[in-house]
């Protein structure tokens, strides 16, 4: 049994024996009371018995996510929330999930979202209307990118309540009246060639409803999200300084700050249909162990060693869009990491464990994005790969639904029948660019 695995099973025992005595001293101290105070000690130990049976319920979940990554399956979250993935929410078929949130809706005379909504992108001069003189709406910047999907229809992918913010803060801020369309990312073209292709934010003004969602084909699809040649940016004497606006620069501009104790923020994903229920239930049970195990000083999930190195190798392979690859178990992976958790640089985050042992195909390299805090543009000196559908869940970030690529190391993946790939002396991560996984 690993050390991780120990510790979690030394929780469960722990909270599932706390359970039984709360209960069990319950029974015993309010037999002898009456009236309001024995209501209040039942209420009170059951709500402490129904705190440890969560705990321990969290803990068996979290054993098995484990087992499946140590067997390189699919994680649990991700297979309970395959239902709004990319590839079914373009199809329009609604589970039951989907067709309860609507008959509510209609109940409730609602008029708000839904994920698998059909709605039309308004034309450009109806959206420039509702635009300011920075060309924002509540903040947010109506893109130039964005002009080339005026007119057209498709489907609601994810309703946006909230947005991480990588350059400054690194909480989470508060977003209204936004949401993902399917497939529809940022090129770059009008953003000096930035390739992180994030997902383009639609203010609801900017779009208008159609009723029905059957038999409506969503533009775009997995296969089809825009993954451009990279432009050819000529170098240019004041490159170093300037400075781009867009979506993800202005996160503060769009959004109010966050309170951590706001529940809401983990209901409005759900109410939406951003998550499935079970796939729901599975993330707060596991969040609930994790803040038990952080209590106890045990290693939380997904578990995973921490890197020792003080010098991080460069590994390459050469891979281009198309190239199937692994990605490497965890443990392979953390003997590439700084005791930052770094490799070179770029993160490897408890998001990225989901997919350890599995296989997908290239999408691209990233050698530049904008660095959100500054609008730089930030030129890699390690190019990052992207994988074909592979987007960060935010399970971790209380249902954060911004599903930007997750950028990845070639010394993280290892390519199916390829050439032995080539190694170079090892550099201190020191000398790179330090950029997050987005």
């Amino acid at each position: 049994m690993s050390r991780g695995a120990e510790s979690y099973l030394k929780t469960v025992a722990l909270t599932a024996g706390a359970g039984v005595l709360f209960v069990g001293m319950t029974i015993a101290v309010a037999s002898f009371q009456t009236g309001l105070v024995k209501g209040l000690l039942e209420a009170l130990g059951g709500a402490l018995g129904l705190l440890s049976a969560c705990i321990a319920a969290g803990g068996v979940l979290v054993m098995y996510r484990g087992r499946d990554l140590d067997s390189d399956r699919p994680d649990l979250f991700l297979r309970l929330n395959a239902a709004r993935s990319l590839e079914t929410v373009s199809t329009g078929v609604l589970d039951l999930g989907m067709s309860t949130r609507r008959l509510l809706r209609f109940a409730l005379r609602g008029s708000w979202l839904l994920v698998g909504d059909v709605v039309d992108v308004r034309s450009l001069e109806e959206i420039e209307q509702t635009l300011d003189e920075s060309g924002c709406l509540d903040g947010l910047p109506f893109m130039a990118e964005m002009a080339a999907f005026c007119g057209r229809r498709v489907r609601v992918f994810r309703c946006v309540d909230k947005i991480y913010d990588y350059g400054r803060s690194k909480t989470l801020r508060r977003l209204t009246d936004v949401v993902l369309l399917a497939a529809l990312r940022c090129d770059g073209s009008a953003h000096g060639g930035c390739q992180a292709s994030c997902y383009l934010m639609w203010n609801r003004r900017w779009l208008r409803t159609i009723p029905g969602t059957r038999g409506v084909a969503a533009i775009g699809g997995p296969e089809a999200e825009p993954y451009p040649p990279p432009l050819a940016v000529p170098p240019s004497a004041n490159s170093a300084v300037t400075r781009y606006t867009c979506q993800y620069t202005q996160v503060v501009a769009a959004t109010v700050p966050l309170r951590s104790w706001d529940l809401r923020q983990d209901l409005r994903p759900l109410m939406t249909g951003n998550v499935t229920v079970l796939a729901f239930c599975v993330a707060l049970l596991t969040r609930l162990f994790n803040a038990a195990q952080t209590l106890r000083g045990g290693s939380g999930f997904p578990a995973m060693s921490r890197g020792t190195l003080r010098k991080t190798p460069l590994v390459t392979h050469g891979l281009v869009p198309g190239h199937r690859v692994r990605v490497l178990r965890r443990e392979q992976i953390a003997a590439t990491l700084d005791d930052t958790g770094r490799n070179r640089g770029l993160w490897f985050d408890s998001d990225m464990i989901k997919h350890c042992g599995g296989r997908h195909t290239v999408a691209k390299r990233v050698d530049r994005i904008i660095d959100d805090a500054t609008g730089q543009m930030l030129e890699m000196k390690t190019p990052c790969i992207v994988l074909r559908g592979v987007d960060a869940s935010g399970e971790f970030l209380r249902f954060c639904s911004q599903h930007e690529h997750i950028f990845w190391r070639e010394g993280w993946l290892a390519p199916e029948a390829s050439e032995p790939p080539q190694r170079s002396g090892s550099l201190g991560v020191s000398g790179t660019v330090a950029v997050s996984s987005r």
